[in-house]
């Protein structure tokens, strides 16, 4: 049966015409789904949080996605860890509470007791034959880059070493290792992971759907203004260690390598920030020493975006429940030194992207519904989705190996 599944999948991608969006199957087919989750989810690295949401031993949180949760934890020697929240005993969740801080994790159902590294340290009334050493939590990777978290459920997960090469400088510069989580959002949207994921690849649809978005990014202006623009911005900063393009994502990634790009685009004229008007919102990043009207984007694995001002970052993560539903979580960090309600305000600081995901989550939801209908057929991707199509020649050939 499996390998019939993979022979279909293999026709519906041969099938796949270059430069328009996906086929409805695509986004309907269960075996499909199940091919997504085995190959891209459980394969890559995925952003989890950041090292500020764990400060002490026993801190953790939890990270899910489809059917899977994983408990990411600080261990007693000060380490970050991560493990699968399934019990080796009959399998019941350990961590029922998405954050929480404790000495040891144990089993709610029958009170099988690990401690902060995994290891099964009590079980009771169990056989004489019964190895304790062998029944510890099923182990998940974990890498660090500056104080971002991320993790790979994967036996042999794509190496990091170029990413972390390249971005050495703009971890630094921006103080990765010295942000904190301000502020944590989950938008749950009823429609399939990947129109998410391409809604967030393009900007065709930034200027008409997003009036607070386009008062602020440049990107927003038609191609050749913002070509122009973004020109002008960079003969302006010549020299700037924020400027730096690194084009290795998606279908660009080396062999063997976890896929990752930087870039920095500016803002419009007379904006330092993603906030009302453009104005700063919190004090600034690392080393940065001034504004300089623009902002970076990073990606760090197909599913893991960063949007980098001078005075906060944005943290985009877009994980499935399902097959028809998905989790888009955005998380706001500053600097570790700035204090709610007096360096930053809340509100102020989560405006723009708050009032920007809601009205994305309305368009993915009625882009669903139109790919539901039996009316739906694949359309004729433009000129500024570019970054989309990169995504789908990835995936596809992602889906068919």
């Amino acid at each position: 049966m499996a390998r019939l599944t993979s022979d279909k999948i293999r026709q519906l991608i041969k099938a796949q015409q270059a430069g328009y969006s996906l086929a409805q199957v695509f986004y309907k087919d269960p075996d499909i789904y199940q091919a997504e989750i085995n190959q891209i989810f459980l394969q890559h690295w995925l952003y989890a949080g950041h090292v500020s949401q764990i400060p002490k031993t026993g801190d953790y949180f939890t990270f899910e996605f489809d059917t899977e949760s994983l408990i990411v934890v600080r261990t007693t020697s000060g380490e970050v860890k991560a493990h699968m929240n399934v019990c080796r005993h009959r399998g019941s969740r350990i961590c029922l509470e998405q954050t929480g801080s404790q000495k040891h994790l144990t089993c709610p159902y029958h009170a099988w007791n690990y401690n902060l590294d995994g290891e099964l340290i009590a079980a009771r009334n169990m056989p004489a034959d019964f190895d304790m050493s062998e029944n510890g939590l099923h182990k998940v990777n974990v890498a660090l880059l500056g104080g971002l978290i991320f993790v790979c459920l994967s036996d042999n997960p794509p190496s990091l070493d170029h990413l972390k090469n390249d971005l050495t400088e703009v971890k630094a510069l921006f103080g990765f290792e010295r942000m904190k989580l301000a502020e944590k959002k989950s938008y749950r949207i009823p429609a399939n992971w990947k129109l998410a994921v391409e809604n967030y690849q393009e900007c065709y649809h930034c200027a008409p759907s997003h009036p607070e978005f386009a008062q602020v990014h440049a990107m927003a202006k038609p191609p050749k203004v913002f070509k122009t623009a973004k020109a002008e911005f960079a003969n302006a900063n010549h020299g700037n260690p924020k400027f730096k393009q690194l084009n290795h994502y998606f279908d660009l990634a080396a062999v063997g390598q976890e896929g990752y790009q930087y870039d920095r685009n500016p803002l419009v004229r007379g904006a330092l920030s993603g906030s009302l008007g453009g104005k700063a919102v919190a004090p600034l990043l690392g080393e940065v020493s001034d504004y300089d009207g623009g902002a970076s984007e990073l990606m760090i694995g197909p599913l893991s975006y960063f949007l980098i001002y001078d005075d906060h970052m944005l943290c985009y993560r877009f994980l499935p429940v399902s097959i028809d539903e998905c989790i888009c979580e955005v998380s706001w960090l500053v600097n570790d030194s700035a204090i709610d309600g007096q360096d930053y305000q809340l509100a102020q600081l989560t405006w723009l992207w708050d009032i920007t995901t809601q009205a994305d989550k309305k368009i993915i939801m009625n882009n669903q519904k139109g790919v539901d209908s039996r009316f739906y057929q694949a359309g004729r991707l433009s000129d500024m989705e570019y970054f989309q199509q990169s995504f789908l020649n990835w995936y596809l050939l992602t889906l068919s190996k």
